[in-house]
């Protein structure tokens, strides 16, 4: 079996804050390919001092979407991640495999909890 591909956050967005929109967009783009080819990937987060859950959602909640979370788990290593942050990406995880299997559903109930939001 190979060895994981090492990607380092903080290098990967040249920046010790996940804080920023377009820096999600990088780690995503980045992990989503190699995931789907069957490579593992050990996403690091040393050099991480802050991490908000819109970055985790979209850097890593968004691969429910794409792949069974099976293949995720078996695939994708997060290390280096700060305890403090552990409960954010739990959430976004949690909130991400409850979002892609019943989209529809979640989505209707957004609506409806906000009617008036786009």
């Amino acid at each position: 079996m190979s060895e994981p591909i090492l990607i380092r956050v903080a290098d990967l967005i040249n920046s010790p804050r996940a804080v920023d929109i377009v820096h999600d967009g990088r780690v995503y783009k980045e992990i989503c390919p190699l995931l789907k080819t069957g490579q593992k990937v050990q996403l690091s987060f040393g050099g991480i001092t802050m991490v908000i859950t819109a970055f985790l959602n979209e850097a890593i909640g968004k691969l429910y979407g794409e792949m069974p979370e099976a293949d995720i788990n078996a695939l994708l290593e997060i290390s280096d991640l700060r305890d403090a942050f552990q409960p954010a990406l739990d959430k976004s995880i949690q909130w991400s495999k409850a979002y892609f299997q019943n989209r529809e559903r979640m989505e209707q109930s957004i609506s409806e909890d906000f009617p008036n939001e786009e």
